[in-house]
């Protein structure tokens, strides 16, 4: 069978479906005996779909941004709120590498509407399977059931895309519901208001929450407060879940008695920001990027002001968009965006550019107010001869992301890039059989670079790695004048296509000797910025 996607994203996708089969399993079991402790009955079922769930939305995330995308800076794992956020707004965006989401799907659209809704008590869910794993603590067995197949039809949406469904064919078919919503609903009341405990208050209204049919606003609120339910119940956190049900839209399902008043509660998230180490081929530092950022940022508003073109060099450019900004300490966080006065030179340095284009995108997306760049892009075209013909190419793009419309793939250019994408792909599943073609031969590859083109074949390192390897003369050839490696460092960049592989194709254009790769290199950064920075693409 051919591969549609990653392997990390099969890996991550077969075993979403694993654990939902799981679940089902364990749903369809008789019981050998009576519990104890009722709350333990489902706690591994329920624990399951959160599993399922997770990992389904991580395998997206990995085949759009890569399995570094799962990491926070510091190495750890994200948590299942974290992976919930991040598939979210992943989706929301509709940046053009996520056309493999709706490939052949009649209504892109409305599928992703229908991802986001499936996917919108994903949150609570993650929450209700660390209580279900670590806790021991499950829901009943309808809200259990009800969880697994909104877990199931999650999967099967995301296998109406044709790169996706021989991934999912094997997913189970949804439980039968032994009871409507709105008995199940009624049940779970009815045992709040028995309920005691805090413990058994908490499972309660935990489980109206998993099941209602769209969950109450103001989630930074109350997800919160959900949260520490499910760790330890308290009283004002039960009065306060149930205060926003009874504003929600389910009002008139929720009556139920309170103890006590609610408190407002604000959790700050920490700061996982970490540097990565410095590349020995980058003869500067952080902060001599970052300082020269600065000055280039002042000299480009002080010559505009003066009615002057003078953009960034199209280095620095390639530059700050391998390291970002928030690596390079120019914001706080990944999150933060710049004033258009700080990016507009970079994306007029990037259009303006006689050659290849640079990446412009990632600029855009990071700017706080896109009228305001409008303005300085507009005031730079008129002054600066160079950057008319990228300006006019950009505008319709950048007016259509502006109003939150598609771009079509029909436009000349978009048609290209996604063309280019694509044939990277390809170019990178040649490359083992083109070494093997060179064995014996002027061009043949060292063990140590054919060991790792294996790795790169098998997903286990990038294709940045190698040509990092090649740009600090790490891989051995036959010849004395260089051209093999100048050959592999061009076919490695005509490979590149992921933000992986950026420090990689900094490496080569960093390196005169290999300026025979630079276009390649060139090519690659435009592509890996339109792809994951872009427009969307209907």
């Amino acid at each position: 069978m051919p591969m549609y996607l990653k392997r990390d994203t099969i890996r991550l996708l077969e075993a979403s479906v694993e654990s939902i089969s799981l679940a089902v399993a364990a749903l369809g079991l008789p019981r050998r005996y009576e519990s104890r402790e009722p709350a333990s009955e489902n706690s591994i079922a329920i624990g399951l779909a959160g599993v399922s769930a997770e990992l389904a939305m991580s395998a997206i995330i990995v085949q759009a941004k890569g399995e570094q995308a799962l990491r926070f800076p510091s190495n750890f794992y994200k948590t299942g709120s974290h992976i919930v956020d991040d598939f979210r707004l992943l989706i929301t965006s509709q940046i053009p590498k996520m056309v493999f989401l709706t490939q052949n799907v009649r209504n892109p659209a409305d599928h992703i509407s229908k991802i986001l809704e499936l996917s919108s008590k994903f949150k609570l869910l993650t929450k209700s399977r660390a209580g279900g794993l670590h806790a021991g603590k499950g829901p009943s067995r309808d809200v259990c059931i009800a969880c697994v197949n909104n877990v199931i039809d999650f999967i099967n949406l995301l296998g109406q895309s044709s790169r996706i469904k021989p991934y999912t064919e094997s997913v189970p078919r949804t439980i039968d519901m032994p009871k409507s919503y709105d008995l199940i609903i009624d049940d779970l009341v009815r045992k709040l208001n028995q309920s005691s405990s805090n413990e058994d208050k908490a499972i309660a209204i935990s489980s109206i929450y998993l099941v209602i049919p769209e969950l109450p606003e103001e989630e930074p609120e109350w997800i919160q407060a959900f949260e520490r339910l499910m760790v330890i119940p308290k009283e004002t956190d039960i009065s306060f879940l149930l205060d926003t049900l009874q504003a929600s839209r389910y009002a008139s399902l929720i009556k139920v008695a309170k103890s006590s008043d609610a408190i407002p509660v604000v959790v700050q998230k920490g700061n996982y920001a970490a540097l990565p180490i410095e590349p020995q081929y980058l003869k500067k530092s952080f902060s001599d990027i970052r300082d020269r950022w600065y000055a280039d940022r002042g000299t480009a508003n002080g010559r505009l002001d003066q009615k002057q073109f003078d953009p960034p060099p199209i280095e620095s450019v390639y530059e700050i968009f391998t390291f970002q900004f928030h690596v390079l300490r120019i914001t706080d966080s990944e999150e933060a965006q710049l004033t258009a006065a700080d990016t507009w030179p970079l994306i007029a340095a990037s259009l303006a550019y006689a050659g290849t284009r640079g990446p412009c995108w990632y600029f855009v997306r990071k700017t706080s107010d896109w009228g305001q760049l409008e303005a300085y892009m507009n005031r730079a075209s008129m002054v600066g001869r160079k950057l008319k013909k990228g300006f006019e190419e950009f505008k319709p793009s950048f007016e259509a992301l502006k109003a939150g419309k598609p771009i079509t793939k029909t436009e000349k250019y978009v048609s290209e890039l996604l063309e280019q994408y694509e044939q990277s792909s390809v170019n990178r599943g040649k490359l083992l059989e083109l070494s093997k073609k060179h064995t014996g031969k002027d061009k043949e590859l060292c063990q140590e670079a054919c060991t790792d083109l294996l790795r790169v074949s098998n997903e286990e390192m990038s294709i940045g790695q190698m040509l990092i390897k090649l740009a600090e003369n790490q891989y051995t050839f036959k010849d004395k004048d260089g051209s093999s490696r100048k050959y592999w460092a061009r076919l490695l960049c005509e490979s590149a296509s992921e933000l992986e592989d950026t420090l990689g194709i900094l490496a080569i254009i960093k390196d005169p000797e290999l300026a025979v790769a630079h276009t390649a290199a060139r090519k690659a950064f435009r592509i890996i910025d339109f792809v994951n920075y872009g427009p969307k693409v209907e």
